[in-house]
């Protein structure tokens, strides 16, 4: 059994043996059991069915954890079904003369409450996957580049052609990873100007080599500038 899937195992226990402490508490303790109880008892299960709902959704992506206001939420669900098991607690001690409707009001809003802050934790998460993806996009398109002069540089042997992709690999590894629509036009051209740096320098043509190094230079300074000014 893999390490995954024991940790799945042993959560599950620790859950399963929870939920029967509070059973054999509330129902050992209490022997009146009036609407006020069962409704205490309802949210309590649920709030306990939400913490179990935010910690597999938290498990299932550690790279990018479910913030709100920088609190994990994970924590802020165990947070929530603790103030819903001191609330019920209460409401159940004193159910004799408690109305139905406060502990309705009360403890529906504690659910409402953390739902909302679940949907913004969620939806924040969602940003920043997409940010994180794009960033590692615009990463790849830089580091391929680079990875591609790079090899062309331990090919080659003329001095003037290793200055020239010298400074070209020097101008990539110094670019802005970030990118923007604004500049799609210049990296597509970079593109197509790498692949014919590539096949100009198989030639061994070294004046298209030049050209082409030159050419992409100038593009990147040009990219640059336009995202400098965008930021």
């Amino acid at each position: 059994m893999s390490n995954n899937k024991k940790n799945a195992v042993m959560l599950t226990l620790v859950y399963l043996v929870i939920f029967i402490a509070y059973n054999l508490l509330v129902f050992l303790v209490f022997n009146k059991f009036t609407a006020v109880f069962w409704i205490s008892y309802g949210f309590m299960l649920t709030a306990y069915l939400v913490h179990i709902g935010c910690a597999v959704v938290a498990t299932q992506n550690t790279s990018i954890r479910l913030l709100f206001f920088g609190i994990p939420l994970l924590s802020l669900s165990i947070f929530f079904t603790g103030a819903e098991f001191f609330c019920s607690f209460v409401f159940m001690l004193f159910q004799s003369v408690i109305a139905v409707k406060l502990a309705i009001l009360l403890q529906g809003l504690l659910l409402c409450l953390f739902i909302v802050v679940g949907v913004i934790a969620v939806a924040t998460k969602d940003a920043v996957e997409q940010i994180d993806s794009n960033i590692k996009q615009n990463v790849s398109f830089i580091k391929g580049l680079l990875v591609d002069v790079e090899l062309l540089l331990e090919q080659g042997s003329a001095t003037d052609i290793m200055m020239e992709l010298k400074k070209l690999s020097e101008t990539i590894k110094y670019s802005d990873p970030m990118t923007d629509k604004a500049v799609a036009v210049q990296e597509q051209m970079i593109m197509q100007d790498m692949i014919q740096l590539k096949r100009a320098f198989d030639d061994n043509d070294t004046v298209m080599v030049k050209d082409f190094c030159g050419r992409i230079n100038l593009l990147f300074i040009e990219r640059n500038k336009k995202l400098m000014i965008l930021k």
